[in-house]
């Protein structure tokens, strides 16, 4: 005895059609509504000016990214990024590279810090080491101006010879040593200054009255 089967159409006609990509879209504008909603906020907008007492016959250029800790989740904007090689006016690199970044938190524990790598360019266009730095954001709303002081290692002798001839320079094989494993590991490293990272940013804060963090 034969059975018949109903097929169901593959093709499916609405008045609206909706793409995948705005259902997901709109989807996680929504998460991300109700999740940031009613939780402290803090916003940091600003920008990595310039760059002092750096060489002044070569193009430097200033690599950054931020750090927090595990009670703060980041809603928008870039948390890495890198400046254009800068030619020098008058012994000051300038960059004016913007920073906007959003995030969440449920304490003040782990404030995000940004963590800097200075990179110049030699005669031949190799891109050498020029030193660290880092710094806290500001925890107190309104405007700020920032100075942040970079090193670099010293090598040996023979390694600085090699870096003044052959354009290489001694960096870290863990970036850790920068900040999360200063207290272990900076005071093994013989170090030299290198210049001045001058950079502003305004604070912005929300909902932390209501949650009564301080």
């Amino acid at each position: 005895m034969e059975t018949k089967t109903q097929h169901r159409p593959i093709t499916h006609h609405s008045n609206h059609i909706r793409k995948p990509d705005e259902k997901i879209r709109e989807k996680f504008k929504d998460r991300l509504r109700s999740v940031a909603d009613g939780i402290p906020e803090v916003h940091f907008i600003g920008e990595v000016t310039e760059g002092v007492g750096f060489k002044k016959d070569t193009f430097v250029s200033c690599k950054w990214y931020l750090e927090w800790g595990k009670s703060w989740s980041i809603l928008a904007g870039e948390e890495t990024s890198q400046t254009q090689y800068s030619a020098p006016d008058d012994a000051v690199h300038i960059w004016n590279h913007p920073i906007d970044v959003h995030f969440a938190t449920a304490s003040m524990q782990g404030w995000p810090r940004i963590i800097m790598q200075i990179s110049e360019l030699d005669e031949y266009g190799r891109s050498i080491l020029s030193g660290y730095g880092f710094a806290h954001l500001p925890t107190n709303p309104g405007y700020h101006e920032l100075e942040i002081r970079c090193w670099r290692p010293s090598g040996s002798k023979i390694e600085e010879l090699q870096s003044f001839f052959l354009g290489t320079s001694p960096c870290l094989v863990d970036e850790n040593v920068i900040f999360g494993k200063a207290w272990e590991s900076r005071s093994q490293l013989v170090t030299t200054s290198s210049g001045i990272v001058r950079m502003n940013v305004n604070v912005l804060l929300r909902f932390f009255d209501e949650q009564n963090i301080v």
